[in-house]
């Protein structure tokens, strides 16, 4: 495959052009060690993009001389595609971290159960699996539910389905089973959560897997010395709780509201001392441009961390939000997303959307959960200098 200009659209389907995407750093520490045979059930990896955020990783299948499949695009092209959406036990891990395993070397878990030992289904005892439609106005989809050994749904795997590429794949397949889980929760009254998303376009086998990089361990080393008022004690709760949930909806609207407060904080701020004939100035905050500013930006923010990578450059600092100002990216960019869950979840009082999975869809949001995290350390330093990272310049 040829190499992209640096003003052609990046290959990776960013939409951006190769020069702001993956043209913008040489190297990617994040490597895969060898060949992966199209039946492998596990890879090893090195760790990728930020510690406890929404990842993707792309693998592509190569084949022998002038086969055609080669120069299809890397983000996939339209064509038939498989997602296999791989269930858990919320509180439960699908695997250990740092571990990366395909979804056919995971059983998953649910607490669904479909088939014998767990479940003798009247008039058909002996069967093996489940069939679930799901119609959207994309059109209609059928999943096959398979057991884990205990017979509980462990897995969700898709029949052929065409879509553009495999975001897209991901994007309309999600749309499609969210709502006839709904409603099995709703009726039995258990959770059914997604844990892990592999979608394969069959023209090249080649797939992406969606998964949350895991968070570092740290040693006990933090500044002591410093008693830390109310105001920021009740943002570090809130952040706390943003760190503790398993679902990104909340874990953003948790750091949204740091945001909202502190911007009203800063309003009160500036009341307060006009009406004392003293002058506070609130901080004015943009985000970097370069890759070497993202760096030295993240290094002001984050006190224990690993080398970063493109994926983190990519996430911490979207192409799309560079250079502009916190305040333009609050009011254009994350208060929409967050007018969209709210819409979902409270639909201003009244009857709920009738989209409201699809609303509630991950995408967008862990999208931005990252450059949200940021933001929220970027404006806490910003506001209680003496209380929260002070070691640490930038």
């Amino acid at each position: 495959m040829a190499k992209a200009g640096r003003n052609d659209p990046c290959p990776c389907g960013s939409g951006v052009k190769y020069k702001r995407c993956h043209g913008s750093v040489l190297k990617n520490t994040a490597t895969m060690a060898g060949n992966v045979p199209l039946k492998a059930t596990e890879a090893r990896v090195s760790l990728v993009g930020f510690p406890g955020t929404y990842q993707s990783m792309h693998q592509i299948y190569r084949y022998k001389g002038d086969d055609p499949r080669n120069s299809l695009p890397l983000a996939g092209s339209p064509g038939l595609y498989e997602i296999t959406f791989i269930l858990n036990r919320p509180g439960y891990k699908l695997q250990p971290e740092g571990q990366l395993t395909f979804s056919s070397g995971l059983p998953g878990d649910s607490h669904l159960a479909i088939t014998k030992p767990a479940y003798t289904p009247p008039g058909n005892p002996d069967a093996t699996e489940i069939r679930i439609l799901g119609q959207t106005p994309d059109g209609t989809f059928e999943f096959i539910g398979l057991p884990n050994a205990k017979g509980f749904l462990g897995k969700l795997v898709s029949l052929p389905f065409m879509a553009k590429n495999r975001n897209h794949a991901e994007e309309i397949a999600y749309r499609a089973i969210a709502s006839p889980l709904s409603n099995v929760s709703i009726h039995l009254d258990i959770p059914i959560e997604i844990g892990h998303r592999e979608t394969k376009e069959l023209a090249t086998q080649s797939i992406q897997m969606s998964f949350v990089s895991p968070n570092l361990e740290a040693p006990f080393a933090v500044n002591a010395t410093v008693t830390p008022s109310q105001d920021f004690q009740s943002y570090a709760a809130l952040y706390r709780e943003a760190l503790n949930t398993n679902s990104p909806v909340y874990q953003y609207l948790c750091l949204f509201k740091i945001i909202e407060s502190l911007r009203k904080r800063r309003i009160r701020l500036e009341r307060d001392a006009k009406k004392a004939g003293s002058v506070y100035i609130p901080p004015s905050e943009v985000l970097p441009s370069t890759t070497t500013e993202i760096r030295s930006w993240l290094e002001g923010l984050f006190y224990i961390r690993r080398d970063f990578d493109l994926s983190t450059f990519e996430s911490a600092v979207p192409p799309g939000l560079r250079a502009r100002s916190v305040s333009d990216v609050f009011e254009t960019v994350l208060n929409p997303i967050r007018k969209n869950v709210a819409h979902a979840l409270f639909s201003g009082g009244g009857e709920l959307p009738l989209e409201s999975d699809d609303l509630l869809h991950t995408h967008k949001v862990t999208q931005h959960l990252l450059v949200t995290k940021c933001i929220v350390r970027r404006m806490l330093k910003n506001d209680f200098p003496n209380e929260f990272l002070n070691h640490l310049a930038g």
